[in-house]
């Protein structure tokens, strides 16, 4: 009976193996809940991430939540706030009900020896109402791209009756 050959699996191919199952939990499709306010507006919050409720009107949440005395996001977190204030809108701007025009503004700030933090803020207006979704984490955080889709998710599911 001929024998076929044995095929081993070289360090190369483990390495690639691992590599691409790292990428597909990645890629693992986020799951979401529509959460309210007390303010009257509505968004989806991806599941997993602990709110830390600062002010009832507003939504507070971090990724992982390490809970130091002290820390409000550890090394590889993420925090995302929505929050909203009144403004003076025009009749055109009032019909809409949701963020259909985000704009967005990037910054990083020194915090302590060896750490930055980079922050992304998203605005948008519906109706008579302009809110602010901001987004922080450690500068150098390998999750900091998948941060920025979900604060983009988040902006984007906004809904406001007005």
């Amino acid at each position: 009976m001929p024998r076929t050959p044995m095929r081993t699996a070289g360090p190369l191919t483990l390495a690639v193996a691992a590599a691409l199952t790292a990428v597909t939990a990645q890629a693992a499709p986020q799951r979401w809940t529509k959460i309210s306010t007390f303010a009257g507006y509505s968004l989806d919050q991806p599941l997993g991430w602990m709110s830390i409720a600062t002010a009832p009107d507003q939504v507070d949440i971090v990724s992982r939540g390490c809970r130091q005395p002290g820390v409000v996001i550890c090394d590889g977190e993420a925090r995302i706030t929505v929050r909203s204030e009144a403004v003076v809108a025009k009749p055109k701007v009032l019909k809409s009900k949701a963020c259909w025009s985000l704009e967005e503004k990037l910054s990083e700030a020194e915090e302590g020896p060896r750490h930055r933090s980079q922050t992304t803020e998203l605005t948008c207006t519906i109706g008579a109402r302009r809110f602010l979704i901001v987004e922080r984490h450690w500068k150098g955080d390998k999750r900091a791209a998948s941060y920025g889709r979900i604060a983009i998710r988040m902006a984007k599911s906004l809904r406001y009756p007005g």
